[in-house]
Order: C-alpha cells, then structure tokens, then sequence
C-alpha cells in the first residue's frame, strides 16, 4: 500500500469500548493513528470536510458500532456508500446486536467484516484477529 499508514476512524458511543480498543491496540502493538468519534454524523462530517487529496494520502478503515445517537452505524454506513470520495473506506462493524437484519443490512452496504460485541475483550480481539488476517491476505488496492 505504498508504506502509507493506515488511519483508524473508531465510531463508538461508548468511552469504555473505545477506551479498550485504544488498549487492545497498544497490546498488539499497532502503532497507527487512531481518531475518536461518539456518533455517525460527527465522523461523516469530519469524512466530508477532507479532500480528495488528503482522502488519497491517508488510507482509512473504520470500526463502527450500529447503535448510537445522532446518527446509528447503518445510517452513517448509507450516507458513507453514497459519497463518491468516501465509498470505497473499509468498515469493520463491531456491535451488541446480533439480529440477523442488522448483519444483512450491513454486508449489502459492503463492509469487511462483522463482529458482535460481546464481552468486550473479546469482541476486540476478534476485530484484531480480523484485521491481521486483513492485512496478511488482502491486497488492498492503489488509492
């Protein structure tokens, strides 16, 4: 991927699970930028306030809750896939829920992966575990 380092937008409303993924990062020692947001709309917002340029010199990937305030993941996911500059990110979600509709809606709105919360240790670890097996066998295309 051309040695850029990868940016992780976490989108989580909950300090707590924010706060262990903050640690389960560290633990694994993943040494890349990490930017914090509470709800969909704030993190679409700062997406949309980047341009093109910086969207090309900083590759992303996003780990987003589907419940929260303001704007849920499904929604900021929509809003996401409609946007010709934002389309293409890579998205983990990461949830408390394990309705299947929630799961379907997500993947028909191109996600990488799901993962139910859980005990959240776990749930992060299995975000880690997918994002080791991401790197390690998918060849991520030129941005």
């Amino acid at each position: 991927m051309d040695n850029k380092t990868i940016t992780f937008l976490v989108i989580d409303d909950d300090e707590i699970d924010r706060e262990v993924i903050r640690r389960e990062f560290l633990k694994e020692k993943y040494s890349n930028p990490i930017i914090e947001f509470e709800n969909g709309s704030d993190a679409l917002e700062f997406l949309k306030s980047k341009d093109k340029e910086y969207m090309d010199n900083n590759p992303l990937i996003i780990l987003l809750d589907l419940n929260m305030p303001k704007m849920g993941g499904l929604e900021f996911l929509e809003e996401l896939r409609k946007d010709e500059k934002l389309k293409k990110i890579i998205v983990f979600v990461m949830s408390t829920s394990e309705d299947y509709n929630d799961k379907l809606k997500s993947y028909n709105l191109f996600i990488a992966g799901y993962t139910t919360k859980g005990k959240i240790q776990d749930g992060i670890k299995k975000i880690t575990s997918m994002l080791d097996t991401f790197w390690k066998k998918i060849e991520m295309p030129p941005y």
